[in-house]
């Protein structure tokens, strides 16, 4: 009888250790996941950045009109690609250093705040890409109206036939750009998220 006992406490102490190595094990993986998928967000961001800085280039080398040129766009091109690829610079700076801090976490409290900050973080670098989009696309479409530039192209055209054109144009980007988005940085965030609540159960 006395062996049996012996046993039994062997089998508690087997069953109350194993809880916390399959928790160790899964925060391991998890912290894995995480840093891969803002590793990946970082990545994603200078792909993109590269790819708006080229499509700028591209545009400044076919634009056989010289339209772009013109004094009335050469102000508005300074000012707005300026504090667009600062800002942008900015989010990959803050990508970056999410990424990081992720990998100097030890705890599951500490990995869980450096999700939600990642997360915050895309989310606010899509809205300020798709407002700074919209309002671009306005003030360019103002600037070309208010100074011609659609006079010739456009001449049986009526300015409410003009507008209804440009707001469609500008709905269909909008729509590209949100799906973009929401197939790239959504699927991560979403695992992140996943990831989170996953970690939130070990936590408690």
């Amino acid at each position: 009888m006395e062996g049996l006992d012996l046993l039994k406490q062997d089998w508690k102490k087997q069953d109350a250790s194993l809880p916390k190595y399959a928790q160790k094990d899964l925060y391991e993986m998890l912290f894995r996941k995480s840093s891969s998928m803002v590793k990946w967000i970082f990545y994603i961001s200078v792909i993109e950045f590269i790819f708006w800085v080229g499509l700028s280039i591209v545009f400044a080398i076919f634009d056989k009109d010289n339209t772009m040129n013109k004094p009335e766009f050469q102000v508005f091109n300074w000012i707005s690609n300026g504090i667009f690829y600062i800002v942008i610079l900015y989010f990959m700076v803050i990508f970056y250093k999410n990424y990081k801090g992720i990998n100097s976490n030890d705890s599951v409290k500490g990995l869980m705040g450096s999700i939600l900050k990642t997360r915050r973080t895309v989310k606010h670098y899509v809205w300020f890409n798709l407002i700074f989009f919209t309002v671009s696309y306005i003030a360019v479409s103002y600037i070309m109206y208010a100074n011609a530039a659609f006079e010739t192209a456009n001449a049986n055209v009526s300015p409410l036939m003009l507008f209804a054109t440009l707001a469609i144009v500008l709905v269909v980007i909008l729509v590209v750009l949100l799906l973009f988005y929401r197939l790239v940085y959504g699927i991560l965030t979403r695992r992140l998220k996943k990831n989170y609540t996953e970690l939130a159960k070990i936590e408690v």
